[in-house]
């Protein structure tokens, strides 16, 4: 009693908490690394000491060398494994209308699968030949049932019943192992080599004979990604085994003589990840890191963005507004562009997502370590979204071009299609080098406010940051509702403290809100329905197309803009 009481006023210096914006997660499969485990890297970290090779860290790559200064990202390894494929079946050989031919099974080889009309008919009744080796080689006519087992591929073809066959028609696909074929250019007397193993990481390996030789005598040099780039010249080993231990495969020179100027080509499918391994690698990380969005490495599809879309959507219930950004698998061996484009618009079509982004953009790419290769692009957007203010598009060209891509031929065509069904790509301006990202699109549906990306990251800071302010208003005496919103003591502190955190959006440099709107509603029953809030965001609107009108005049003509000139008398 009688002494100088003092007393900590806290929460007044306008400090405004609840932005992740700029930070990551990154999930895919990788040789290294604990699955599960969230490893913050930073652009001196050691990616392949860390994490060895795989998706995960070609993306983790990427992401840094856009990212910016300072990118905030966290690697998550899950369990995967390296997988075949069956292409899709491409029909041709008449004009008529192909019945719906699909394929099913699991690869058991590389095989080029053509299986042609012989006799036409009703299936059960008509006569198919089946070759193996593209087309080089037919075996002999059989009947063809609704259900035709390509012999040692492991594929199933799957004709409808009673669907009728034409002669001359034929169906072609691919039977695709992790360890593709081995390709040989040059002399053929020069022996063929193989490689074997586990794949741990996906590559175009490439071989090139430099001086002719048995073992311990020829040399060679070997690239990983297609013949970019070849490592040191060196002699064919006495046993012919070269291992290639970070991708988990054995290269193996049988005996023989091989020959100068000769090379060879193979490549390696990377492993992949089911949804459900991404997902249960994400539980610990999500719980433990809060960031803004999670990019999934490696190929997904339809089935797989609904599955993100229902974890976002738990993370939105649980207080954390999260988006998800996925790839699509790249173009298969015998897929063009339009098939490849119409395969995604058909993916696309059964699903509504506002809170998943899918980048099917891919091409040739030169990562920081030097190596090129032929893979999707989600990483470098992704780290691009990680440098640039919530309300900026991924695309501005004042922001510079996308240096590290090469778009594949005739991409142009196919861009502007897949972007308007609400894919992430990249595309051309005449006049300018290099790519640019388009659109920033979601898989959201054509009446959603949440289309793009720009939109998406801004709201969610502004909830994120609206939440924690409006925290500070629980259990507050809310004052006299009569009095109205400004009067009302709980009730004006509760929405002052809103409007400071949206404060610092709009005061930002450059700008992330134009401005805001903050109302609480009049006559509210607060004791039995707490308080309402509405809160009105007012977005800085992005230049998405630009009209030039040029017209011609002569100068001093009654048309002439600037009126008539006074001469000098």
């Amino acid at each position: 009693m009688g002494d100088v009481l003092e007393y900590l006023v806290d929460g007044t210096s306008g400090i405004s908490p609840g932005g992740v914006e700029g930070s990551a997660i990154v999930v895919g499969v990788c040789s290294k690394g604990q699955v599960g485990k969230g490893y913050l890297l930073g652009k001196s970290s050691d990616l392949s000491g860390l994490l060895g090779v795989g998706p995960l860290v070609e993306r983790a790559r990427d992401m840094l060398a856009t990212g910016g200064q300072s990118p905030t990202l966290i690697a998550v390894p899950c369990s995967g494994e390296a997988k075949g494929c069956f292409t899709d079946v491409v029909a041709s050989g008449g004009n008529g209308k192909y019945p719906d031919v699909t394929v099913s099974g699991v690869p058991q080889k590389n095989a080029d699968i053509v299986v042609k009309v012989e006799s036409a008919g009703q299936v059960g009744m008509a006569t198919v030949k089946v070759s193996q080796d593209g087309g080089e080689k037919f075996g002999s006519a059989v009947t063809v049932e609704q259900q035709l087992v390509i012999e040692g591929s492991g594929a199933t073809l799957l004709f409808p019943e009673g669907a009728q066959l034409e002669a001359g028609w034929q169906w072609a696909f691919t039977a695709r192992l992790p360890i593709g074929p081995v390709s040989r250019v040059g002399d053929e007397s020069s022996p063929l080599p193989t490689v074997a193993g586990t794949v741990l990481a996906g590559a175009d390996i490439a071989i090139q004979i430099v001086k002719g030789g048995g073992r311990n005598e020829g040399t060679y040099q070997l690239s990983t990604d297609g013949g970019e780039n070849y490592g040191k010249t060196r002699t064919i080993p006495v046993d012919g085994a070269v291992a290639l231990a970070d991708l988990g495969v054995t290269v193996t020179f049988p005996e023989g003589e091989y020959v100068g100027g000769t090379t060879y080509a193979c490549n390696l499918l990377a492993p992949e990840a089911s949804i459900v391994d991404v997902m249960a690698a994400l539980e610990g990380p999500l719980a433990l890191f809060d960031t803004e969005f999670v990019l999934v490495a490696g190929p997904t599809d339809s089935v797989d963005w609904a599955a993100m879309q229902a974890r976002a959507e738990e993370l939105w219930n649980l207080h954390r507004p999260t988006y998800f950004k996925a790839e699509t698998r790249l173009p298969h061996d015998n897929e063009d562009l339009n098939d490849f484009a119409a395969w995604l618009v058909a993916e696309k079509q059964d699903i509504a997502a506002r809170f998943v982004q899918v980048c099917p953009q891919y091409g040739r790419i030169t990562g920081s370590d030097g190596v090129t290769g032929r893979r999707n692009a989600a990483g470098l957007q992704a780290g691009r979204s990680m440098s640039i203010p919530v309300q900026r598009a991924t695309g501005r060209v004042r922001d510079g071009n996308i240096s590290q891509l090469s778009l594949p031929d005739g991409w142009e065509a196919v861009q502007p299609v897949l972007e308007e069904a609400g894919f992430l790509t990249a595309k051309k301006y005449a006049g300018l080098d290099g790519a640019y990202w388009g659109d920033s699109r979601t898989l959201a549906d054509d009446t959603s406010d949440y289309r793009y990306e720009e939109v998406i990251r801004t709201v969610f800071k502004a909830v994120r940051k609206g939440r924690v302010a409006a925290l500070k208003s629980m259990y507050d005496e809310a004052g006299d509702p009569t009095q109205g919103a400004n009067n009302a003591t709980g009730l004006a502190f509760l929405k002052a403290n809103i409007e400071a955190a949206l404060d610092t959006m709009k005061g930002a440099n450059p700008q992330e809100l134009a401005d805001y709107v903050v109302n609480i509603p009049g006559g509210q029953d607060i004791v039995n329905n707490g308080v309402v809030v509405e809160i009105t965001l007012i977005g800085i609107p992005i230049i998405r197309e630009i009209k030039l009108y040029f017209s011609y005049t002569y100068a001093g003509g009654k048309l002439d803009p600037r009126g008539m000139k006074q001469s000098g008398s």
